[in-house]
Order: structure tokens, then sequence, then C-alpha cells
């Protein structure tokens, strides 16, 4: 069953098959409310848009196979809006923190000018114990620079994983993304809370998802995440 699972979300790749590639309930359900005012003016002017991924390890797409959720972006999102032209800049380290992506913010903004940003992390925060309040403080001084270079924002939360199962670290991190980015009307990608409940109904789905340490995303996992954030993307800026 697995197996299938991960032949039909390889089809990610081929723009074409974009729709129904990944089979199994959303990774990334999307917080209601957010806007994304210049993502959605480009798009509506059949202009260029310019993304800008920064994070850890799924950013940089470990456990991918070459074809990380960043990667997928661009074309998903082209094949969606076909009439503008779309660039993934992709600036992922892996084992970074919140803080680390956050100090490296204003230097890739100002070397890449994007129009988007979209920012997994979390997921090494509650690992390696960063506290709520300094977490809090990063997310919200990291968005304080997006949007202050005139950049949109998209926030991805972390990956629920069998490392989270008994411990609440990474739901608070969770939680804490959810609450800053509703309070700068920021999209969020939910990935937590929707991998969490996959793991609850429907665990070799979930399994499916994870890669063989327990913790990074399989290439299936990569390709939901993909069409999840692509689909967060393109439903709040048409709005």
């Amino acid at each position: 069953m697995i197996a299938r699972l991960a032949i039909a979300l390889l089809a990610v790749l081929a723009p074409a098959a974009a729709e129904a590639a990944c089979t199994v309930a959303s990774v990334a359900a999307a917080t209601p409310g957010g806007s994304l005012p210049q993502t959605a003016a480009r798009l509506r002017a059949h202009q260029p848009l310019k993304i800008l991924a920064i994070g850890s390890s799924s950013t940089a797409g470990f456990g991918g196979g070459g074809a990380g959720f960043a990667n997928q972006l661009g074309p998903l999102i082209k094949s969606r809006a076909p009439q503008s032209a779309i660039e993934v800049v992709i600036s992922g380290v892996p084992a970074e923190t919140a803080s680390g992506a956050a100090g490296r913010l204003q230097a890739e903004i100002a070397a890449h000018r994007p129009h988007l940003v979209v920012w997994q992390l979390g997921t090494n925060d509650a690992n390696f114990g960063v506290s709520p309040e300094s977490f809090r403080a990063t997310v919200a001084s990291g968005l304080a620079a997006i949007r202050g270079a005139g950049a949109d924002a998209v926030l991805v939360d972390p990956q629920f994983s069998r490392w989270a199962e008994g411990s609440g670290a990474t739901a608070i991190k969770a939680r804490i993304i959810a609450e800053e980015g509703a309070r700068r009307g920021v999209p969020v990608a939910r990935r937590f809370a929707a991998m969490q409940r996959l793991a609850a109904t429907n665990r070799p789905a979930f399994d499916g998802l994870i890669s063989w340490d327990g913790l990074h995303l399989s290439p299936a996992g990569h390709a939901c995440m993909a069409e999840q954030i692509a689909g967060t993307i393109l439903r709040t800026a048409r709005r």
C-alpha cells in the first residue's frame, strides 16, 4: 500500500498530474485569513513571481530524493497560473533553527529581492529545546524583516513526526507560529495538526510520508507538502 502511495505521489514532478498527485488527506491545511498582496497583484497582472524558500532540512530537500517540496513549488504554481513566470530560490540549511534563518533573512532578501518568502520553521527549535519566548520573538522579528522589505510571507509549521510523539514541544512551536501568523495577517500552512490527525486515523499513510529516520519527510511527504503550500499560496492570492 505504501509503495503504491509513494509512486502516485511522485507523479507531482509531471505538471499535468499535479492536481491529483497527493492521494492522502491534506498534509498542510492552511489557517484561515491572511493575505498575499504582492503575490496576488503579480499573478493577476501575469507578471513574474519570485519566491524565496527559506528554512532547514525540509527546505533543503532532505529525504526528497532530489525533489524536495521547494523544488516542486515552481512547477506546481506554474501549472495553475500558466501566464506568470515562477522562480523559486531555495535557501535551506539542515539542522538550522528559526533564529538561524531569521539571521540570514535580510541578506537573502537583499540578494534575491523576492516577492514572496515561504519560511519553514519550528521542527529543530522543538528538538533543540529553544524556549517558547525566544522562538516567538524570532518569528516576530523575521516576519517584520520580510514585511519591511515589501515582500509577502507564508509560514510553514513543523511536521508531526515520530520524534514529536510523546512530547509537547513541537505542538507548542506550531501554536506559536499560528498565533504570530494570525496577529500579522500571514497565512500559515499547518503541517503539524494535519499530519498528527493523519497519524491517528491512517497510520500506514502517515508512515509513507516520513523517512526512515522517523523525522524527515519521504519523497511522498515532500510531494504532498509542495501541493498544500502551492495551494495555500494560490487560494490566498485569489481571494
